[in-house]
Order: structure tokens, then sequence, then C-alpha cells
């Protein structure tokens, strides 16, 4: 029998790489030791220390003088250091480290106390900073297993059809492109050269997460002689397949079953880039929820409900993985080093963080405020214990942007150029010193001759002259960029688009290319193509080096590879820094206004392992108004690509934690401080602005960093507008991620009203401006930067539910007060008179702070219609609005989950006598969703009613139910506005 795996899975689909990271709940959580991966982390860190030269740590200490310590401390301890350090057991371990500092604290005045100290607490700053994985019972899925890399994670996200047919097959990994390289090399002729062209076709796919923004697109894969055209999707969602297949096969592997559970994952967490359409996010969900839906169908198994997440993109998921890293190692030292790096606001910590994720693909950022603050759990005079304390963090986003077409395959691909006029140049100048003899290239001299003799002069190639155009750090710019471009591809063709015998050539240098990056940016100075593989190449091409004994060298520098590399990194931290300056705030502390701040920057990606990436940061940032600090600069290789998938997996283990104050208090009895992460209030705010454009002019309609709230259970958070006027024929909204930003944002959505008129039956050609008048919209933008739209022909009607809590015969209440207490002042006798509140409503919120819901004077204007008796009634009433006539939700509830109404005459400011108790009205069963939003209506019949949720609009199902319904509303679903290929940047279009 299939049974359900109680943890849950988070995948990171990466452009080149991807990782899997799963929680298992197996094994019990472990507070009280040193996880196994900060074990293993301090006996390589100490065994580093020890085993190392003596003058790489200690230049003032002597020989003599080091080996007398160490003998100290081995004659205190019951087995060698070596055993100690190889073991990885904990008390040993632990044992060892406090024989080192009770010798230690026999020499307080020597010269080796303060080298030794120093470097123990480097170590232990190090092993307090590792991530407990094991701890938290965080796995890290081992997908491709290579016993020459024992601790590799990620799997190439190269795709090799394994079976078109039906549901979709793929494998992954280095074994596809292995498989691929062998089949481009396979020797064919004529006769079964499209057979051969068709099976690489048909076969191998690169990481189709590149063609996220035209998912519903089609493919041809030939197979087996036959034509089959699939979309995009479908591979994705192979894919998807394969990672989960891949991960469940690890976890239940022999050598596992110590730390796994058995069972197929029915929970997974999938993370997307942070410029992803909302369509791309909605279709991911869907096509994983397939691949669950059909793991249990197909096993009989119908009563597990799959659950997939789409909460966290590429850039939260980072920085909660390095949050948890801040505090994870060991919270209570954690947080007192966290509060010296912040700055003190009244009795919150603060400080801005920003996260840089350079991938292979994409570039993602998130700008974050964190704030700080210490709860008191235990009241004056109750016995504290150790003094433990409870930390709540809530993380603002301030803001996120970020790029699908830049990241280190875009860098691979400015290389590949790089190389491919290289070589051409190589050869071209070779012809004309007479050491090369070839009929293709001294034609292709002759093309290059022109007036400005910039690459011929008398008839003779001008060398270096092609490969000064490509390497620089700019080379579109110039005006021969293409020219070179097209040299470069008649001396190598590496174009397969339309003739698929390129493909060898490009796929070539496309792995010295990458193989040239990876290397440099490791510390090699430099990378040396092939001199055998390059002859074989160019043999293929009708250039035989060989026959002229001459032997080409192409060498890719440090320096060359930076200035490849140094647009992409630019365009990155010019983002960086655009999202800065338009959404970090002044801060105001008394009187002393303190400039912007940027308090820690994150790198995450592997494309951050680049040298450039930190020097180019401190050359643009530290031009700006932010201060530099490169001690607040965290990048750690380890987690370069890691990090997404841990952080996501991590967020939804802070999700399903219900911490509170007062049951932590045994926690903190024991003195160890608990933190409260409120990981949700990342994922339910704004993060960008929405603008309509209205006859040229800009409209704002929603602005970031508003709150998101659900209206309805299970429904994504959302925010709405007011309604609106002056319906547009066509409706256009886009996106912005920056204040004051000169351009229009990026397209996003667009409805033609003209569309929808027709379907209602008003549409008119001979009067185009009157069909629309009479009609009002509402925007709405969920949690996924969907934006949906609401119409209705006049005022909006709403639809009450007779079973929502409500408090009746309040003009009833109003008389009977006025009675008791005997009032002989003039006063109304109750609440509603002619359709207008004679009293002001307001809330109590424990009676400290009354909050108004209902102004006196106030006409209740809005149509409700109810249900009785199989009866439509429609009654006056009224929802609670502000000023601008845009519904006004209730403010939180008190501790008691109800909130006390009082009427006020004649206002809330100005009461001329004790406010009248109207009731009290709580949420279902009791149970507050801090998420949500509640609304409160009056009607003309005396009835207040407490709403959870959405405010009950009238809805009609039928467009053409607006044409005689007023004030009946119908949602209509905008279009999406997708923008074009970009195949400059598309290393795999074929183009290059």
């Amino acid at each position: 029998m299939l049974n359900k795996h109680e943890g849950w899975i988070a995948i990171d689909f990466g452009t080149s790489n991807s990782t899997v990271t799963f929680y298992d709940p197996k094994r019990p959580r472990d507070f009280k030791n040193l996880s196994k991966e900060q074990i293993e982390l301090f006996c390589q860190l100490l065994k580093d220390w020890l085993n190392s030269s003596l003058s790489n740590y200690f230049p003032r200490i002597s020989d003599d003088h080091w080996n007398k310590f160490l003998e100290e401390v081995n004659g205190n301890l019951k087995q060698p250091w070596s055993k100690i350090l190889n073991d990885k057991n904990s008390s040993s371990l632990l044992e060892g480290i406090r024989q080192i500092e009770i010798s230690l604290g026999t020499r307080l005045h020597d010269p080796i106390y303060l080298v030794v100290s120093k470097k123990l607490n480097e170590i232990y700053h190090n092993v307090l900073q590792e991530p407990p994985l094991q701890n938290e019972n965080i796995i890290l899925a081992q997908l491709e297993p290579n016993p020459d890399e024992p601790n590799k994670k990620d799997i190439i996200s190269e795709l090799e059809l394994t079976n078109p047919k039906r549901f979709l097959k793929v494998k992954m990994g280095d074994v596809v492109k292995n498989n691929r390289l062998r089949t481009i090399a396979k020797e064919f002729n004529e006769e079964n050269s499209e057979k051969h062209w068709q099976e690489i076709e048909g076969k191998f796919h690169h990481s189709p997460k590149r063609y996220l923004n035209k998912i519903e697109e089609k493919v041809d894969v030939y197979w087996e002689g036959e034509k089959n055209p699939i979309e995009y999707s479908e591979l994705i969602q192979a894919a998807f397949e394969c990672l989960i297949d891949l991960t469940e096969t690890f976890k239940d592997d022999d050598n596992n079953h110590e730390v796994c559970s058995l069972g197929n994952f029915y929970r997974v967490i999938i993370t997307y880039p942070t410029a992803a359409r909302p369509e791309v996010r909605l279709k991911l969900e869907e096509l994983v929820h397939e691949i669950l839906e059909k793991k249990f169908t197909d096993k009989d198994i119908t009563d597990i409900k799959v659950d997939v997440k789409r909460n966290f993109d590429e850039a939260i998921a980072a920085a909660i993985f390095y949050l948890w890293r801040e505090f994870g190692g060991k919270p209570t030292i954690g947080l007192e080093a966290f509060k010296t790096r912040c700055r003190r606001l009244g009795q919150r910590w603060a400080q801005n963080l920003l996260v840089l994720d350079i991938g292979g693909g994409t570039t993602d950022l998130a700008l974050i405020r964190l704030k700080l603050e210490e709860i008191p759990a235990f009241e004056p005079g109750e016995d504290r214990g150790a003094g433990g304390r409870y930390y709540v963090l809530t993380p603002d986003l301030m803001g996120s942007s970020g790029h699908l077409n830049l990241g280190g395959e875009y860098i691979t691909l400015r290389l590949f150029r790089l190389l491919k006029v290289a070589i051409a140049d190589n050869l071209l100048t070779a012809v004309t010193e007479k050491r090369l003899e070839n009929d293709k290239l001294t034609r292709v001299i002759k093309t290059l001759e022109d007036e400005s003799y910039r690459f011929c002069s008398n008839g003779e190639y001008v060398g270096l002259s092609l490969l000064e155009c490509i390497d620089k750090e700019n080379p579109e710019s110039d005006s021969f960029y293409k020219k070179v471009l097209n040299s470069a591809e008649e001396v190598l063709p590496t174009q397969w688009k339309n003739n698929r015998e390129n493909l060898q050539a490009f796929y070539t240098l496309w792995e010295w290319a990458e193989k040239a990056k990876i290397l440099i940016s490791k510390g090699a100075s430099e990378y040396e193509v092939p001199p055998n593989e390059l002859t074989e190449l160019l043999l293929q091409n009708d250039i035989d080096v060989n026959a002229n004994n001459y032997t080409p060298i192409i060498k890719i520098s440090k320096e060359e590879l930076e200035r490849a590399a140094t647009q992409v990194i630019e365009e990155a931290i010019h983002i960086a820094k655009k999202l800065l300056e338009s959404r970090l705030p002044d801060e105001s502390n008394g009187d002393k206004l303190k400039s912007k701040k940027l308090d820690w920057l994150i790198l995450s990606g592997q494309t951050c392992h680049l040298d450039l990436v930190k020097r180019k940061l401190h050359e643009i940032f530290s031009a700006s108004d932010f201060e530099w600090n490169p001690a607040r600069i965290t990048f750690v290789p380890k987690y370069a690509k890691l990090a997404t998938s841990i952080g996501a997996c991590y967020g939804v283990t802070l999700q399903q934690r219900n911490l509170t104050p007062e049951g932590a208090k045994e926690k903190l009895k024991r003195g160890i401080s608990e933190l409260d992460i409120k990981v949700n209030n990342l994922l339910s705010t704004l993060p960008c602005s929405f603008i309509q454009m209205v006859q040229g002019s800009r409209k704002m309609l929603f602005n970031p960093q508003q709150k998101l709230y659900q209206f309805k259970p299970n429904e994504e958070a959302k925010i709405q507008t007011k309604w609106l006027d002056a319906v547009q024929p066509t409706i256009t909204v886009r996106r912005q991620d920056f204040n004051n930003d000169n351009s229009d944002g990026v397209p996003w959505y667009n409805f033609v009203f003209e569309e929808l008129a027709r379907k209602i039956g008003i549409y008119s050609e001979s009067e185009k401006r009157k069909y629309y008048e009479p009609f009002k919209v509402q925007f709405e933008v969920n949690q996924t930067l969907e934006i949906g739209m609401l119409f209705c022909k006049g005022n909006p009607h709403y639809l009450v539910d007779d079973d929502s809590p409500n408090l009746r015969n309040l003009n009833q209440k109003i008389s009977d007060a006025l009675k008791t207490e005997n009032i002989q002042e003039q006063v109304p006798q109750a609440l509603i008179l002619d359709g207008v509140l004679q009293w002001e409503i307001a809330v109590g919120i424990n009676e400290e702070s009354p909050h108004s819901v209902f102004k006196r004077g106030e006409m209740l204007a809005d149509d409700f219609h109810y249900s009785e008796n199989d009866k439509e009634l429609l009654h006056k009433g009224s929802i609670s609005k502000d000023q601008e006539q845009k519904l006004l939700p209730l403010p939180a509830f008190p501790r008691s989950a109800a909130h006390t109404f009082y009427a006020y005459y004649p206002s809330l400011d100005n009461p001329i006598f004790p406010a009248i108790l109207l009731g009290v009205l709580g949420a279902k069963e009791d149970k507050i969703k801090e998420d949500f939003l509640y609304y409160v209506t009056i009607d003309d019949q005396g009835t207040l009613r407490l709403h959870e949720g959405e405010a009950p609009y009238w809805m009609c199902e039928k467009p053409e139910d607006l044409k005689d319904k007023e004030g009946c509303v119908f949602r209509a679903n905008p279009s999406s506005m997708n923008e074009g290929d970009n195949d400059e940047r598309n290393p795999f279009c074929g183009l290059h």
C-alpha cells in the first residue's frame, strides 16, 4: 500500500541546477546538542587548525611553546585528538575543547592566550552560524549520488526524454549531459542525417525554466520517426516529477532509514523567480498538483488531499534561510549578537536587509525590514527561573524586484561569443602571417575589407581587430558588433536553428565557456581551450590546422572573463540600488533624523562566486547615499544554491509552529530564549505598485507595502481599491517596482471593455462614449500579483447572510436605555430615523481606545439584498467606509476575540452622557483569523452584522445580467500581457 509521508518537500527548480530539501518528522527535534552539521564543521575546522603549519596561525609563538601547550592538553584527554576528530562524538569533542580552555585559563598573561582564544572564538562563531538542519529534521536530498562528490546536493536541470507519450517521463543530471554529448558526437551520413538530428531534438532539452513566460506554447519533439508537439508545461511537469521521484528514492534508501520515514510526499513547496508572472505561479501549482494526484490515484488511494504551496519566491526563501542561519545555531547567543548590529527604535531593534540572488538564469531581489522586540512572558513578580527571554521578529517586505534573463548563463553566453571571436581572430591572423592556408578563411578576410580599414589593411587582416571589438565591457555599443559576430559565424558556424549540423560546434564552445567561467570564478587565473579538442572541431569545419603544422592557442584570462561579466553584474546591482533608493525610508528617532541605511546585504546564487560581484557592489554602493560595511555582507559559497530550497522548507516549519509566550514559559525558565519569526508577514505584503494608464497619465491603483488579507477561507490574500468611475474602453494595468520611475512599468494585465459590452448587449458603434459611462470598476490584487476586476452598473449592492453574527432591534435598545437612565435631554429616541444614523457607533477595544465604525448623520444609502421565505427582499443599509468611501474593515480584535459595540451621542469625541452598550459580536466559533478582514454592516431594520472576509456583493454569474440588474456585480478576468522573447539573452535559441 502506498503511504503518505508526513513531512513536506521544497523544490528549487533552477535554470542551470536544481535542489530539493525535505522535512522528515521521524526523529524528535533536539535542542540540547549540536547538530550533525555543526559537529562535522567543528571537527573540520579544528582539524585544519591543529594540523596546519604553526606559522599560519601563531607567528609570535615558538614551536616549543606551542607543543608544550598541546602536550598539556593531550595529557588531560583520555584519547588523542585524531580519534576525537574522526569519531565526531559530541561529548568527546566538547571535552577536548574544555581542556583547551582550562589550559588557556592558566596562561592569562602568556602570548599564547590571545592568539589561541582568538582562533577559538572564530571557530565558535562559524559553528554557531551553521544551520542545525538535523535538529530541525530538515534533510538535503542527494539527487544524483556521486562517489567523487559525496557532498554534492544539486543536479543539472537538463532533461532527457525517456517516454514522450501519455504522461511525459524524463531523466535529469550529469548522465543526461553525457548522453547528449555522446549522441551529438555519433557518426552519421547523409542518409541518416535527418534521423540523427531528430533524435537529439526529441530527447534532449535544456531546463525548460527559461520558458516560463511561454508555458502554454508547444515545441516539436521527434520520437521513433514520429513528430509529437508537446507544451513547455509538459516538460516542466516532467522535470518536477523527476525531482520528486529522485528525492523519494534517496529518502527510501536503506542507508537513510534511520532518519527518514517511508511513504510518498503529498505536500510540496515550489519556489519561483521573484519577477515571475501570476499565470506562471498558478500553472506551476496546477502541474505539481496533477503529479501528486496521479501518484496516489494510480494506487487507488483517493482520500489523501494533496497540498502544493507557492508562497515563497526565490528571494524570500533565501532571506528565510539566512535569518535562520543568523539565529539557528544557538538562538540565545544569536539574538544578543543580532541586537548589537541593530539600531534601537523605541522598544524595538531594527535593521534593513537586502537579498541579491544572482542565479543561473534569473536575478531576484527582496528588501526586508527586520523588527525585533521582547514580549513579556511573565507577570510581574512571577518566577522567571533562569531568565530566558521571549522575542518576536517581524520581517516586513518593503519591496522586491528581479529579472528573468539576467544570471550566470548570460555571462556564459557573453564568454561564448568572446571565445568564438577569439578563435576566428587567431585563425585569420595566422592566414595573414602565412602560418595557415585556407580558402574559406581567405574569403572571410575579403568580406572584412571596408573604407575604415578597421579590420583589413592592404587586403590583409589586422590582428586582434575582431577581438578588440568584442573584448570589452559593453561590446554591443560598438557599431561593428554585429559584423564581428557574423564574421566569426562564417569562420566557425554555431547557429543551429536553421542548420542543425552546427549543433555540435555550439555545444563544444558552450562547454568551454562554462568551464572557463567556473574555473576562474574558483580562483584560476586563466583557462586554456584543449588544443586537441579545438583542432578536431576546426577539422569538422573544413579548417585543417595540422596540414600546416600550426596549433592555435586560445586562452581566456580572468580579466577577459570579468569584462564579459561586468555588464551582467552591473545591471543586477543597479536593480538593487534602484530598489534601495525607492523603498528604503528615512527613520525618525525623536528630533534627530537618521539617513537611509542598508544594514545587511546577503548575496546568494552561484554567480556570486565571482569576486567581481563584491567589487562592483563596493564601487556602485559607495557612490550612493548608503553606508558601505563589508563586515555586513554575507556570502556563504556552500549554500549559494541550497539557500532557496532550505529557506522554503524551513519557512513552512515556521508556519506550522504555534508559539506563544505562555507556551514558552518552561523553556524560558531553563534559561533558553525563544524566538517567534512572523514569516507570514513576508507573504502578505504587496512588494510593488500597480498603475492604470488613463488617457496617457498614470493612476495609482495599489501602493507597495500594502497589507494583504484573506477574504475567504482557502483563498489568496488580497486587497481591493474603492469603486472607480469612468470605465475606460481599454484598461491596462502595469507593474512598477520603483518609486519615481519615469517608465510606464511592466505591462501586466489588459482588459477590453468593448468585448464585455458586446456580451452585456449594450455596445453601440455610433455612441462609443456613452455605453460604458454608467459602469464602475473595482480592482483587486492577490498574493501572486494576479489582478482581478469587478464591474457593476451604478453603485454596488450587497448580499446579506442572515447566519452571520448580528445584533438586532438596536432602535429599541437605544429607546430602552434612555428610559432606564432617565435622560431628560432632547436626544433621538432611536438609532435610525428616516434612513439616517442618529448616533455614532464605535467598537470599544476593551473600552480603552474606542474606534468609530459609523458616523452620526450617515445616510443608509447602500442596497442590501436578503433571502427570506424563498423571497428576495431589498433594504437600505450601510457598510463601514472611510472618508474616501473605501470599505473600512474593523480594527484588530481584542484578546476576548469579540468586539463590544457602543452608541455615542452626539459623537465619540464629544459624548454628552455615557455610551450605550449595543452588544458584543465575535467571529464564528470564537476563532479570530489574523490574516482575515472583518466588516460590519447596519441596515434600516436596526440590525448590526459582522462579516468575515470579503464585503458581501450581490453577484451575477452572466455578464448580460449587468444590463438590467443595476448594482449587480460581475467578476471579469483580464488578459495577461506577456513580454516578447529575448533571444539576445537566450543561449539555446539557436541564434548564437
